[in-house]
């Protein structure tokens, strides 16, 4: 008898589950201080957009903020929570954003997660993990763009409702994601996976986002405006690719982003390829974009890893990787005089945007073709646990039993 008791596992002592969670923890963590390091000087370039959106918000304009200030280009989510910061000093509400939405780069891998296939699921999480931070910091810390940090926030908050099969939260969380960043109203056809109860998950997101919007456009009705800022055209932008050679943005800019990211998101869910949506609605917003900004990285990295995890069966994300090193480009702070700063790899992109434009342009089409297209043996079997897209039948209009869905654990 004692010698069974011997036998047993000691309470106290950690598994090696435990310990190998605890040892991928600690590198991801580091991963991560390193990169949010090597972002921090220079850093926080766009945030006093959002600081001063926020002194708007509360002080000056009010609901005219839209009105009076064409360049925000962001929803009244990101207003809201810029402006919850101005209680803060100036320095100090800006390292507190920094370093939160750093945090929130892994933190959504990881609530990705139990929506992994099982098999191989720590590896796969932690190399996505490994790939998505670097650009998430280009995004989050040296940019600081509160907006594209909580639409992907709000996104993923989405999806897990969507797998919880609560049409309600979902709704609201896609209607927060598009308050936050109006493109991320691409991102809107994920409801449809909701089967009968897409009705509600869309109602819910409709009367949300109008509730949200419609006070700024009932107190000034020139908040219309804010749909045609003046913005110039970069010569590395998707617009200049495609042939457009104005000095600005054109007044069908915005709506064609608007428009055509829902459609090519919708053919994703229409082809069962859901999890693909997200990479391809940003692809959309890039090609018809009006500029080519670095931070683009971190959303769409985000965007990419959620296909990586959730669409296909290789264990390294290469989508996510290969989106990061297309979209990756070299910084430096002061742009008056980069063609004389720069050198290498800096140099021949500051001296090339035509090039690196088309460069773009074809990562974004090559994207949206394999997400559209790809064999589906080179796509992982969806989890079982996840709802899919099927076209309603006469059945399922006289149906009231629940689809019973068997669920993975972690």
């Amino acid at each position: 008898m004692a010698e069974q008791i011997s036998t047993l596992p000691d309470a106290r002592t950690p598994s090696s589950d435990t310990i190998r969670y605890v040892g991928l923890g600690l590198v991801v963590t580091a991963w991560t201080v390193l990169w949010a390091w090597l972002q921090w000087s220079p850093s926080g370039i766009s945030w006093h957009f959002f600081a001063d959106s926020g002194h708007a918000l509360i002080h000056t304009s009010g609901l005219h903020i839209y009105a009076q200030n064409r360049n925000f280009q962001f929803g009244p989510v990101t207003f809201v929570a810029s402006a919850m910061l101005t209680i803060l000093p100036a320095h100090t509400a800006r390292v507190v954003a920094q370093v939160l939405m750093m945090i929130v780069g892994p933190l959504l891998v990881l609530w990705l997660a139990p929506l992994v296939p099982l098999k191989g699921r720590t590896l796969r999480v932690f190399l996505a993990a490994l790939v998505v931070i670097p650009g998430w910091a280009v995004l989050s810390v040296r940019w600081g763009h509160l907006d594209d940090v909580l639409a992907m926030l709000f996104t993923v908050a989405a999806i897990r409702a969507v797998a919880a099969r609560k049409p309600i939260w979902a709704g609201l969380a896609i209607a927060a994601a598009v308050a936050s960043k109006p493109w991320a109203i691409g991102f809107v056809p994920l409801l449809l996976v909701l089967e009968r109860r897409r009705i509600a998950a869309f109602g819910t997101a409709a009367l949300a986002v109008l509730a949200v919007y419609a006070p700024f456009f009932i107190a000034d009705t020139q908040t219309i405006r804010a749909f045609r800022p003046i913005i110039k055209v970069s010569p590395d932008a998707g617009l200049h690719a495609l042939g457009y050679r104005g000095v600005y943005v054109p007044s069908w800019g915005r709506t064609a982003q608007l428009v055509a990211a829902p459609l090519i998101a919708l053919v994703a869910v229409l082809k069962s390829r859901w999890p693909g949506l997200f990479i391809a609605a940003f692809a959309v917003r890039l090609v018809l974009d009006p500029q080519d900004l670095p931070y683009y990285v971190g959303a769409a990295a985000v965007a990419a890893v959620i296909f990586d995890l959730l669409a296909t069966r290789w264990a390294f994300p290469w989508l996510t990787l290969v989106t990061v090193l297309v979209l990756w480009q070299p910084f430096v702070a002061n742009f008056a005089i980069v063609l004389q700063t720069a050198h290498g790899w800096s140099l021949w992109w500051y001296a090339h945007p035509t090039t690196v434009s088309f460069i773009h342009v074809g990562w974004a089409v090559a994207t949206v073709v394999f997400v559209l297209f790809a064999p589906g043996r080179w796509l992982g079997t969806p989890n079982r646990a996840l709802p899919q897209f099927r076209w309603p039948t006469s059945r399922d209009a006289t149906s009231s039993e629940p689809v019973q869905v068997r669920t993975e654990t972690m």
